[in-house]
């Protein structure tokens, strides 16, 4: 039976200001570790600032290197893995929205590859590759905001083995059909964890016009826990701990899919 894995989101609003948000990203890893936390995800590019929010883009800041080294340091030396929303360079004169895992783990950088028409305005999307990173006994996909909506990725996860998925957000702004997502978004996330059981924590930005609070829903689907704003610590169990009828689930899912 694989035990459950204590988990933690950031939810807050990333500025352009990257002392800002290298302090507030800090502050949440001190608090994190203080609760026996293996995990804390923070929103879409949470060190940088989400630039069709804030009107930049600190790509190319040194700083942001610098700071990125220093947070995943700092997680390492209190034992837990970040999960952090920043940008980069790409290497091919374009920038990628990436979300960088390292702390606990050897780092791993995921580059957003599904992205919406504000992404594109900012953005190279990356290649097309699973992220799934150990964790304990727990496989963990890692995936960026509009990756949820398609379901080649979240079946590629699952094909990779993972157990779980994070995913760091910024989810808010202008609706074209006000009142539409806010009412979608939150069942989008608990049919991805239902349909082949496998938990969903998601950390999207805290901002006012965002769409959803961050949340984590179980191997259920049933939302357990959710924050607007804050550290908001729980825990996954694995679908092994539930009814044998959610492995059942999951494996005739994965095998309908093969033969699609």
């Amino acid at each position: 039976m694989i035990v459950s894995l204590r988990v933690a989101v950031l939810a807050y609003t990333a500025s352009s200001d990257l002392r800002a948000n290298r302090k507030a990203i800090a502050t949440a890893v001190e608090q994190a570790a203080a609760q026996q936390v293996a995990v804390l995800v923070t929103p879409e590019c949470a060190l940088c600032g989400y630039p069709a929010a804030t009107g930049m883009l600190n790509a190319t800041s040194c700083e942001l290197a610098e700071y990125e080294e220093e947070l995943l340091g700092l997680a390492s030396k209190r034992g837990l893995v970040l999960a952090l929303g920043t940008v980069s360079p790409d290497g091919r004169g374009g920038v990628a929205n990436l979300a960088v895992v390292g702390g606990a783990v050897p780092v791993q950088r995921l580059a957003k590859r599904a992205l919406t028409p504000a992404d594109a305005a900012w953005f190279a999307p990356g290649p097309a590759r699973s992220v799934v990173v150990r964790i304990g006994a727990w496989q963990v996909a890692v995936g960026i905001c509009y990756e949820v909506r398609q379901a080649a990725w979240w079946y590629a996860a699952a094909e990779a083995g993972a157990d779980a998925a994070i995913v760091l957000a910024h989810q808010a702004g202008a609706d074209p059909d006000p009142g539409t997502k806010a009412a979608v978004l939150p069942a989008l996330h608990a049919a991805r964890a239902a349909e082949l059981a496998m938990p969903l924590l998601l950390a999207n930005t805290a901002a006012a016009d965002r769409w959803l609070d961050s949340a984590v829903w179980d191997a259920r689907g049933r939302c357990i826990a959710s924050t607007g704003e804050g550290l908001l610590v729980s825990e996954l169990v694995h679908r092994e701990s539930l009814d044998p009828w959610y492995s059942t689930v999951r494996r005739d899912a994965l095998a309908a899919w093969r033969t699609r």
